[in-house]
């Protein structure tokens, strides 16, 4: 099969290009109107499929209270935000719920992730939380202080794929082997809900952490006298920064400055969605986690009765389109930062370009990046097939 478009995603420029497709793999890219086609997108943007690494949720469930039936439903929606990869986010809860779910998580990796949008494995956003503000929503009476037996509890349960973790760096008491215990498993690791000084973050990323979790939020800010989470997020040229770029978790100025900063090959977007995604305007009580959520006009959940943020409602292709045509973030660094920045952040070197020998994981959008269709592993997603 090939497709072509006049705008495809190739090689960090929007050009005329032709994709062949040969079962699941993207078998050559060629001119424009080289060969007959099967499907012609005309100006239609033609990319790499997104790649959510921070999504906990959606319709009222999430990674934390995982079924079977509700993670197929999940992989089945995300096409449509033309999501063709994503992580199980999970965050702070009652242990031994967290175990049955990543069990779920484990299982359907396992046996039947092969429908919809690709979960690639467990990010582990809580229970590793600081015990000051900079811990947000999360629940601090779910805090585990992380060691390398509480690690392989958690890989274990998801049957090995526990694969991103994040960790408060101040609550290991300057000890800080399980970071280089996770790096050695293969296990990347990031930096968030902390209020780590500038000096903490600097041991942690000495050991081997990769990444900041949704940078601005959950951390402590950039001082001058004291660089604080968000100054080590920005100093170090080899880490990655995710974002929530909505304009409500962060600023668009700030969200420009960062991506400024990361330059194109270091800045994620991400959209921290939870189980309010998808669900409608107004209160809405979550027995989970014993508490309610009242989400606004905006599109954000707060903890009802509070200033506090509780995760988003946002879609990866609306946070992709704030980006670029309200944050002012240069184009290449916005579409390598939800395509392959977060493969390469996690290691994974088969997908999130449009290259022979890559997944033909493909999304097709209209301008404002509407979805239009997503192909993964070379088809056509259809709802239900």
């Amino acid at each position: 099969m090939i497709i072509q478009s006049k705008r495809v995603y190739f090689e960090e420029k929007l050009q005329p290009k032709q994709i062949r497709i040969e079962k699941d793999m993207i078998t050559g890219v060629f001119p424009y109107g080289l060969f007959k086609v099967d499907t012609d997108y005309g100006d239609l943007i033609v990319m790499p499929g997104l790649c959510d690494v921070h999504n906990h949720g959606y319709n009222g469930c999430e990674a934390n209270t995982a079924t079977r039936k509700w993670l197929k439903e999940w992989s089945e929606y995300l096409p449509s935000e033309g999501v063709t990869s994503t992580l199980a986010s999970i965050s702070s809860s009652p242990k031994e719920k967290l175990m049955v779910s990543l069990d779920n998580i484990g299982t359907f990796i396992d046996k039947y992730n092969n429908k919809g949008t690709h979960i690639l494995g467990v990010y582990e956003e809580g229970p590793f939380i600081c015990s000051t503000k900079e811990r947000g929503a999360q629940n601090l009476d779910y805090q585990i202080i992380p060691d390398k037996k509480v690690i392989d509890e958690f890989n274990d349960a998801a049957h090995g794929h526990l694969i991103y973790v994040m960790i408060a760096p101040e609550m290991l008491n300057g000890d800080y082997s399980v970071i280089d215990y996770c790096v050695k498993k293969g296990m990347k690791v990031a930096i968030g809900h902390t209020g780590a000084t500038f000096d903490i973050c600097k041991e942690a990323v000495e050991h081997g952490a990769i990444s900041f979790t949704h940078t601005y939020n959950g951390m402590k800010g950039l001082h001058h006298r004291e660089p604080g989470v968000v100054g080590a997020a920005m100093y170090y040229d080899h880490c990655y920064a995710e974002c929530i770029c909505d304009g409500i978790h962060v600023n668009k100025v700030a969200a420009n400055i960062l991506a400024k900063t990361k330059g194109k090959d270091k800045f994620i977007l991400i959209t921290d969605s939870v189980s309010i995604k998808g669900l409608p305007v107004g209160i809405h009580k979550d027995d989970h986690k014993g508490r309610s959520t009242t989400i606004t006009e905006d599109g954000v959940g707060y903890i009802t009765g509070t200033d506090t943020l509780a995760g988003s409602c946002h879609k990866l292709n609306h946070i992709l389109d704030y980006a670029i045509n309200t944050a002012g973030i240069d184009e290449v660094t916005a579409l390598n930062a939800v395509t392959v920045n977060p493969m390469k952040m996690l290691g994974i070197n088969d997908r999130g370009l449009i290259k022979e020998n890559y997944k033909a994981d493909i999304a097709v959008f209209e301008d404002g990046f509407k979805n239009v269709v997503t192909y993964i592993d070379g088809k056509i997603f259809k709802k239900g097939k």
